[in-house]
């Protein structure tokens, strides 16, 4: 297999691919769930595992490195192969990463000082023996030789950025230094066989007379503990009028760290403890990369997870790496998951027609005219513009401009695919925008002719929201979407038609046009308004249900469905099926990662499969409307019960409980919740730190009792400045249902 950096995007093996991917810590989460966390990744769409190599991790002391069990670089990268997914692999040797040091060694720093990270000659010796045992790694399982990794990054931030609160220095105060430091690595990896694209985030002018190829990049942290302040910028098509190569944002914020050493409190955040992300935030992130033309977004971080002993920035807590992931560190799907969830399946199924399309700042006009809630902006007189036309009306009514931008695919109208952003989201909160017209030109090959969507219905923007509204989509062979106030999620083969999935919440009315071969032959289930307004146009008006509605012609399945249900859609084998409890597997097996005594399952598929044994009573029917297998039942999950002592020590509430091993048996996990208001939180097992927590009441603290609890201890947790500290106790288990 090969890569090749083109223009505007990545080929992998001759195709465009969008890369999709969240960072993934081997040293913060055990080995033993490094495959679950990967396919948990990959179920939300993602098709890439970005890494850091933390340089302190494998060599603690001079010349004795250490890359076996817990610390197995390869098998981790071996690992995200097996999972079908590629890999970014930031090789350091700093790499900040909320490592102590930046991720280099404490005896490299207490013997070299200032001079680590330069071009000290005891240094670059030091740095070159780690790298290669990295390019031993890599050279083997970099694309070109069947392997995942498909870009390397060298150094971090050299330049721009050192490690707060550890003193570690931002490189050299030359560019010129910074540039020779950079190209010792870089000569390294290509002398010695590693023929990658070089990802670099590093501040060092001209960088693309030294490297190539090359791979431009960013970031976005919009709600960050290093401002007062944050919000989403304006659109804007500044980078790509000028780009000469793809870009990939390494970090976009997947949430936010603690730091409650500084001083004094952040605004717009929960005192001194950190800010809050809210995962429309993080999804508005993400739209406002591929609206600009990145041809890649990065999650850092998408999992949760804790530090090595001794591993951790100073300036942040001990122990958990809570970084309000998608991800928690006990494998806990976060809001924030289902909302990248939602693009990740739409690139996966749509991201060719993304990568060949452009931002197009000018392709619509987009307005608001309606009020945001009943009474806002009245004049009381009901019978205002009465007997006036529509036209005259509008230019007597306000208008709000609507944050938003277009990519476009320059042709005819139904060869293009355009995608159109909207964002009716902000940090310090929105409100519903209703009646949003959308002025759009379809080609300018021949006029100017400004349409106004939608034609039927009324477009409203829910507060905190962000939509992709696509235009002039191919479909299947001779079937077009010409537009849709509704969101694509995913297309696959379904009965031998092409099947198309769309979302919306069940607040608002959608409205879906489609150009066909005939409009005659168009089947429904559910209350789906058609209107037939030629022999090849038909317009489809709905709100979405509880149920999935449908519509059919000879060659496409249109299933409609609402929001909450679009996230809790899981891949099985080559079908779909929705529940709450997260699924994978195949026709014959399901597997079922299991919180809740009862279970729920619809099963889209071409006829009904017979359950074999997995789940008690189970009840089972058959929507041949539809084409959906409902099951329900329950699994024999029991919580244990943990006997706690509970304390007060001034003004610290503290628990304790004596845990058995057994207390896991035949469960994945044990996991306690805590809700307390104080300052900080932290757990000991037998007098070992195992999890501490910094955000209040703020942010409710996860303890997994599987990281610690394979022998019998004693488990103590104390709520510093807490008058407050409710628990609840869960459980995590796989269970697998088979089918005939």
């Amino acid at each position: 297999m090969n890569i090749t950096v083109c223009r505007d995007y990545l080929e992998i093996e001759g195709k465009p691919v969008f890369i999709y991917g969240g960072d993934l810590s081997y040293c913060r989460v055990p080995r033993r769930c490094w495959k679950e966390r990967m396919l948990q990744m990959k179920a939300a769409g993602l098709n890439t595992v970005t890494v850091y190599s933390v340089w302190a991790y494998h060599q603690e002391k001079r010349e004795v490195f250490d890359f076996k069990g817990e610390r197995d670089l390869a098998a981790f990268v071996d690992t995200i192969a097996e999972c079908g997914m590629y890999c970014i692999f930031r090789m350091g040797p700093f790499v900040h990463g909320e490592f102590r040091n930046g991720g280099l060694p404490q005896w490299i720093v207490d013997e070299l000082g200032t001079t680590a990270r330069t071009n000290d000659p005891e240094y670059l010796k030091y740095a070159e023996a780690y790298y290669m045992k990295l390019i031993e790694i890599v050279r083997t399982r970099q694309i070109s030789a069947g392997g995942p990794v498909i870009i390397i990054q060298l150094e971090n931030e050299l330049g721009s950025a050192g490690c707060k609160g550890d003193d570690l220095p931002r490189g050299s105060e030359s560019a010129e230094e910074n540039a020779k430091h950079l190209l010792f690595y870089y000569d390294l990896v290509r002398k010695n066989g590693i023929d990658l694209p070089v990802l670099d985030i590093n501040h060092i002018p001209d960088k693309e007379k030294y490297i190539s190829p090359l791979v431009d990049t960013s970031g976005l942290y919009p709600v960050s503990c290093f401002c007062c302040d944050g919000d989403l910028p304006d659109f804007s098509a500044a980078w790509w009028e000028g780009h000469v190569r793809p870009k990939i944002t390494i970090e976009t914020g997947g949430g936010m760290f603690v730091r409650y050493y500084d001083t004094p409190p952040y605004r717009n955040t929960n005192s001194f403890q950190g800010p809050l992300v809210a995962p429309w935030i993080i999804e508005g992130s993400v739209g406002l990369h591929l609206a600009e033309g990145c041809s890649g977004v990065n999650l850092y971080i998408f999992c949760d997870g804790q530090n090595p002993d001794g591993c951790g920035e100073s300036m942040l807590p001990a122990k958990n790496m809570n970084y309000q992931a998608p991800i928690s560190v006990t494998g806990r799907f976060r809001d924030s998951y289902f909302s990248m969830k939602r693009i990740g399946w739409f690139l996966r199924s749509f991201g060719q027609e993304l990568l060949k399309s452009a931002p197009d700042p000018d392709w619509a006009k987009v307005r608001c005219f309606g009020i945001s809630h009943p009474g806002a902006g009245n004049s009381g007189d009901l019978f205002e513009n009465y007997g006036t036309v529509r036209g005259d009306a509008q230019e007597k009514m306000s208008a709000e401009q609507i944050q938003s931008f277009a990519r476009t695919t320059k042709g005819l109208n139904l060869s293009e695919s355009n995608f159109l952003f909207l964002r009716n989201v902000s940090n310090s909160g929105s409100f519903w925008k209703r009646d949003v017209r959308v002025l759009v030109s379809p080609s300018r090959l021949a006029c100017e002719v400004w349409q106004e969507y939608p034609k039927k219905t009324q477009l409203e923007l829910p507060p905190q929201t962000s939509k992709i509204m696509p235009f002039f989509i191919r479909l299947a062979k001779g079937n077009f979407l010409e537009y849709s106030t509704a969101e694509l999620l995913d297309r696959r083969e379904f009965g031998g038609k092409t099947q198309i999935v769309l979302y919306e919440s069940d607040e608002v009315m959608t409205e879906t046009r489609l150009v066909l071969p005939s409009v005659e032959n168009i089947r429904t289930v559910g209350n789906l308004l058609v209107l037939r307004e030629s022999p090849n146009t038909v317009t489809l008006v709905a709100r979405m249900e509880r149920l999935p509605i449908i519509a059919e012609t000879d060659d496409l399945r249109l299933v409609f469905v609402e929001k909450r249900y679009a996230e809790h859609l899981w891949d099985i084998g080559a079908g779909l099926a929705w529940s709450e409890t997260p699924l994978s597997g195949s026709e014959k097996e399901i597997s079922c990662l299991a919180e809740n005594h009862d279970f729920c399952m619809e099963w889209m598929r071409e006829t009904p499969p017979q359950l074999e044994d997995g789940l008690l009573d189970p009840q089972e029917s058959w929507d041949p409307e539809r084409s959906v297998y409902r099951i329900s039942g329950s699994f024999a999950l029991k919580v244990p019960e943990i006997r706690w002592k509970r304390t007060c020590s001034g003004d610290d509430i503290l628990l304790s409980a004596e845990i058995e091993p057994e207390i896991l048996n035949g469960l994945r996990d044990v996991v306690l919740t805590l809700h307390h208001d104080g300052k900080i939180g932290t757990a000991h097992f037998n007098g070992k730190l195992v999890s501490d927590h910094a955000y209040g009441k703020f942010f409710p603290w996860e303890i997994g009792l599987s990281e610690f609890a394979e022998q019998a201890g004693k488990l103590e947790i104390v709520c510093r400045g807490a008058s407050r500290c409710e628990m609840e106790t869960s459980v995590r288990a796989e269970r697998i249902l088979r089918f005939r």
